[in-house]
């Protein structure tokens, strides 16, 4: 396990077990994690980076984008895919559930585009879907030319220095930053197989380490801190806008940011989960700490990131407050 809490002055981090107990890897800053569903929040940076580039409206239909008979059922919006309210279903019909050891790996772009034309889109309502998610990822990354690995590079992993995180492509990569890549566990401890993924990507795909997760927050409070101290970020200021709309409500009926859940006293965060792996990464803009635990084992870590978080935030209010009083 790895965990990292934030402050607008420090980081402190924890690391906790090992990577790999068959190879004796300790866990370090670098370890590899499946960070599972928080690789959405990163989805909604790069299709809020497109909007700032006036590469995407949020009102643009996905049949539209998709501009094939055969799709001209999907009516909803980029921003209703955003906000998981698109009326598709958490997963689509055709992804094969029966070996849920490693479930999203065979799962082509062929099979996605089968399941678009099958699939009649619900009632626009809020529905959690991973089929929403991989759609996303697939038509912000076709619109510009590259396949998703190579945007989400490009666009967020290079700019941020999140040197470490990659995308858990079958049979890619393995030889390069695999070997840094956590063995995950399930709820007993027994060990379990690595998840990759195709099409899905975007539903969450991403490896990354503590040291790269801390890298994304702490970009995210510097492009959020509306203090009269506050100092640039060192992103490129497209990249910054793009963090300062994702954490902003994609309308005004949901707690949903482009990727990121809002919590109504300002936090800013999202969870994730594998087969064998459990991810919390959260932030609070206004007090400027943020909260980041990676664990190779499917025990939830949400309850306590939350935890924590409120935690750092009641210590940073005092602190405030105690320097006004001065």
């Amino acid at each position: 396990m790895a965990v990292a809490l934030i402050t607008a002055n420090d980081t402190t981090f924890y690391l906790h077990g090992y990577a790999d107990h068959g190879k004796q890897q300790e866990v370090s800053k670098q370890t590899l994690f499946e960070i599972g569903s928080v690789t959405k929040p990163l989805v909604g940076l790069l299709t809020a980076l497109a909007v700032v580039n006036q590469h995407v409206a949020l009102d643009r239909t996905v049949a539209s984008m998709m501009a094939d008979p055969a799709y001209r059922q999907h009516q909803y919006n980029i921003a209703q895919l955003l906000s998981h309210e698109s009326g598709l279903p958490r997963l689509p019909e055709n992804l094969p559930l029966t070996d849920l050891t490693d479930p999203y790996a065979k799962y082509s772009n062929t099979d996605l585009m089968t399941a678009m034309a099958q699939v009649t889109p619900g009632t626009p309502e809020y529905e959690y879907s991973n089929f929403g998610y991989g759609l996303l990822a697939e038509l912000i990354s076709q619109q510009q030319g590259v396949s998703f690995a190579t945007l989400i590079h490009q666009q967020l992993f290079a700019p941020l220095d999140m040197k470490n995180s990659i995308i858990a492509q079958p049979q890619k990569n393995a030889e390069n930053h695999y070997q840094q890549r956590a063995q995950g566990h399930l709820l007993d401890g027994t060990p379990t197989d690595n998840w990759h993924f195709n099409s899905l990507a975007g539903a969450g795909a991403v490896l990354s380490s503590i040291d790269d997760m801390t890298r994304l927050v702490q970009h995210y409070l510097r492009a959020t801190d509306l203090s009269e101290s506050a100092v640039t970020s060192a992103a490129d200021p497209a990249l910054t806008n793009a963090m300062r709309l994702s954490v902003t409500p994609v309308n005004a009926a949901t707690n949903i940011g482009f990727g990121w859940m809002l919590h109504p006293q300002g936090l800013v965060w999202h969870n994730g989960q594998t087969g064998g792996f459990n991810a919390f990464v959260g932030f609070a803009p206004t007090e400027q700490v943020g909260v980041i635990i990676l664990a190779n084992i499917t025990n939830p870590v949400t309850p306590g990131g939350l935890a924590l978080l409120q935690q750092l935030r009641q210590q940073a209010s005092t602190a405030d407050n105690g320097q006004a009083e001065q």
